[in-house]
């Protein structure tokens, strides 16, 4: 047989390594796996990574199983093997390279001793370690460094021989499918032609293999790690899982393990439910459309979408909670919207749904100054002190006005900078701005008058910062004379602006 094409077939057929134990149910195993090869022979050891370079390699299987104890498999590797060193030669009296690289592809048929076997160790035990042993052929392709081989003979050489393989290892089963499988095999070949060693001079012969002496046989390790494929099922499973209840899920990985007998599960062990309505879909009667489960998981008349009927539903337009039939509780403090004072802020019953945010004993619906702490008698603000209404009133008494308009005189300024002061502090409280006329000229003149001149009060503190929509301007024109309009003095008099204050 053309050498290319048996070293291609031993390749593809039997890449290195062995699949190390089948069960009763998984008759059929399948195996790669890769790893190092070391060298030990006439030129030294790389054993247990003594010497470097390790080469690398890939290998394969196909096993069958025999018996608790026993599988058989054809088995091999393919990968490099080499060796380096520098050695003396006493003709050339310097130090030079001696070594080689080569090719070897073995194929093997042995057999697997298991010790999860059920004597030793449990058969469906996921550790299992063994033992293994095969005979078979080594093809090896090797390349030699110069001072390796005389001159006279080829630097490249391709050989075959007989070999025998020893090893041992684990596998680690993931599934009763997929083993993980770590091994080491020793491997001695029948011939010493991988290394050269029977061209190489006697002066280059070391260790064992001293002039005079036989050379040593080429061996080398495969260390490898790799995965084990089973298949082949015989009508029951190779481990004998806890089911309780019979979905094909191990109750090690079933979420559900207490699903009842018949209901379709997922990878997870637990009953489908195809709609998400939290109905299972052999409990649910509209399996692809959603529903509550009071209605066997399907869909409501419920315009709002809040699970509950609308002929049940008292706010059938509002998404609401059972508890008060539909109808919703938007800041949950446990009274429903159309009975809460205060629907966004959570109260209490009390206080009709409402907080005392500023904890002044009156409830935030009925407190004017919900933020600032007042009095009771005073819808909950801080009561203004008869000096401020003091204050109010003399500074009113300094706004002028040009005669007959409602143009604001300079000399006003400096007390309604005052006014606009004393409003911004309390800023919770409505003020209304009153303006008044004494009885001289046209009724109908005076209060217009009366009602610009108050405007022209609201726009000017406005301006400075008073809250326009806290404001309010009245004119009452000469209706309420507060002196007698038959002299001089009480004229000049109910010619004012007066200023209320109140929440």
């Amino acid at each position: 047989m053309n050498k290319k094409i048996l070293t291609l077939v031993l390749s593809l057929f039997i890449f290195g390594g062995t699949l190390y134990a089948q069960s009763y149910d998984k008759k059929f195993g399948f195996e790669i796996n890769g790893g190092l090869k070391e060298y030990h022979g006439d030129l030294g050891s790389a054993l247990y990574f003594q010497k470097s370079p390790d080469y690398q390699g890939v290998g394969g299987a196909f096993s069958i199983y025999l018996n608790p104890s026993f599988d058989a498999s054809i088995f091999g590797s393919t990968g490099d093997v080499g060796f380096y060193k520098q050695q003396y030669d006493e003709g050339l009296l310097m130090d030079v390279r001696v070594g080689f690289r080569s090719r070897v592809t073995q194929g093997m048929l042995g057999v697997t001793y298991k010790f999860a076997n059920g004597y030793i160790m449990d058969e469906d035990a996921r550790f299992k370690p063994f033992l293994r042993a095969g005979w078979g052929v080594t093809q090896s392709i090797s390349k030699f460094t110069e001072y390796t081989v005389p001159v006279r003979h080829p630097q490249n050489r391709t050989w075959f021989s007989s070999a025998w393989n020893a090893g041992l290892g684990f596998k680690f089963a993931f599934t009763d499918a997929l083993d993980l499988v770590v091994s080491q095999q020793f491997n001695y070949t029948f011939d010493d032609n991988m290394d050269a060693s029977p061209y190489a001079p006697a002066g280059a012969r070391l260790n064992n293999a001293q002039e005079g002496n036989k050379p040593l046989h080429d061996i080398f390790l495969y260390h490898s790690i790799g995965f084990a494929f089973n298949f082949g099922e015989n009508g029951r499973s190779s481990y004998k899982i806890k089911d309780s209840d019979g979905d094909g899920i191990n109750d090690e990985f079933d979420a559900c393990p207490k699903t009842p007998e018949g209901y379709e599960v997922d990878a997870d062990g637990c009953p489908l439910d195809d709609d998400g309505d939290g109905v299972v879909n052999e409990e649910d009667k509209c399996p692809k459309q959603k529903g509550p489960a009071n209605n066997n998981g399907c869909p409501l008349d419920d315009k709002d979408g809040d699970g509950i009927a609308d002929s049940e539903d008292k706010c059938p337009d509002v998404p609401g909670i059972k508890e008060f039939d539909g109808c919703p509780d938007s800041d949950k403090d446990g009274i429903q919207d159309s009975e809460d004072k205060c629907p966004l802020l959570p109260g209490t019953v009390e206080g009709e749904g409402c907080p005392d945010s500023d904890g002044d004993g009156v409830y935030d619906h009925l407190d004017v100054c919900p933020a600032t702490p007042g009095l009771a008698s005073n819808k909950g603000c801080p009561e203004i002190k008869q000096e401020v209404q003091e204050q109010i009133k003399l500074a009113a008494r300094g706004i002028y006005f040009e005669s007959g308009k409602n143009i604001l005189k300079a000399e006003s300024f400096v007390n309604l900078n005052k006014l606009a002061e004393i409003l911004n502090e309390y800023s919770e409280a409505r003020v209304t701005i009153e303006g008044h006329t004494d009885d001289k000229g046209d009724d109908a003149a005076n209060l217009t008058l009366s009602q610009n001149r108050a405007n022209a009060v609201k726009e000017y503190l406005a301006a400075n910062g008073v809250e326009d929509s806290r404001m309010t301007a009245i004119g009452y024109g000469e209706t309420q004379p507060q002196a007698d309009n038959s002299t001089a003095e009480g004229r000049a008099m109910n010619r004012r602006v007066y200023f209320k204050l109140e929440y």
